[in-house]
């Protein structure tokens, strides 16, 4: 089954040997990504960068012709533990029921700054 690369302008640039996300039959499988501004590279508190974040596998799924709707299963980085409230709150606005099933973890991150990463996978129709 052939793999595509999927790549936008409208989320960070892999600063590493990745893509954005992968294609493959009816699934798309992200790469983490950060709460980082892709113009400024700012990373601001956990809800800021938790809206990033999800904003930015908004982009890269949309380029793939999907969307946040069709994700299956999310997984969750977050430095501390004491932001997994915030965060929720801020994942709440940008999933609906069914919610896609989901693990969380906490880590530590590559960034000091960066506070949560986060991937996904979905299931396109296409």
């Amino acid at each position: 089954m052939p793999h595509t690369a999927i790549r936008t302008e409208n989320a960070p640039v892999p600063t590493g040997p990745f893509n954005q996300a992968i294609k493959t039959g009816n699934f798309i499988f992200t790469s983490g990504q950060a709460g980082r501004n892709r113009d400024t590279g700012q990373m601001g508190d956990i809800r800021d960068q938790a809206r990033r974040c999800i904003g930015n596998l908004r982009a890269i799924l949309e380029e793939a012709g999907s969307s946040l709707d069709d994700v299956v299963k999310a997984t969750v980085f977050l430095r501390h533990a004491e932001d997994a409230a915030a965060f929720n709150e801020e994942y709440k606005k940008f999933f609906t029921p069914p919610l896609p099933a989901r693990s969380s973890a906490i880590v530590g991150l590559k960034n000091p700054d960066m506070l949560v990463e986060m991937e996904v996978i979905a299931v396109t129709q296409e």
